[in-house]
């Protein structure tokens, strides 16, 4: 059975997904490929764990996306929209991935 989160932790979970929503809303005009963003993270160890997953549809459109550095975009706005929310993370590109793998995988 899951621990019961703190007050403080649901905050925190709160602010992140609030940040990747802002996100995932500016990702799915530009881009149709775009799955959307999920996390994962140990809240003893926040924010240094925190591990975004950018999802695209296909490998196809993940090789397109990391030739266009769509990593470096995701990695920009997501970055400032945890700045937004309070949430400093120190060197984001060991903390945003682009993938194809969903949650269930």
């Amino acid at each position: 059975m899951a621990k019961k989160l703190s007050v403080v932790q649901q905050k925190q979970q709160a602010n992140v997904l609030k940040s990747l929503e802002a996100v995932e809303q500016a990702a799915a005009v530009l881009y149709a490929d775009f799955v959307g963003c999920w996390f994962s993270m140990e809240f003893e160890n926040f924010p240094g764990s925190l591990l975004v997953r950018c999802q695209f549809n296909s490998e196809a459109a993940l090789a397109a996306a990391l030739e266009q550095k769509l990593d470096l975009y995701f990695q920009k706005q997501i970055h400032k929209q945890l700045f937004k929310c309070g949430i400093l993370v120190k060197d984001i590109k060991r903390h945003v991935v682009l993938t194809t793998l969903s949650p269930e995988d």
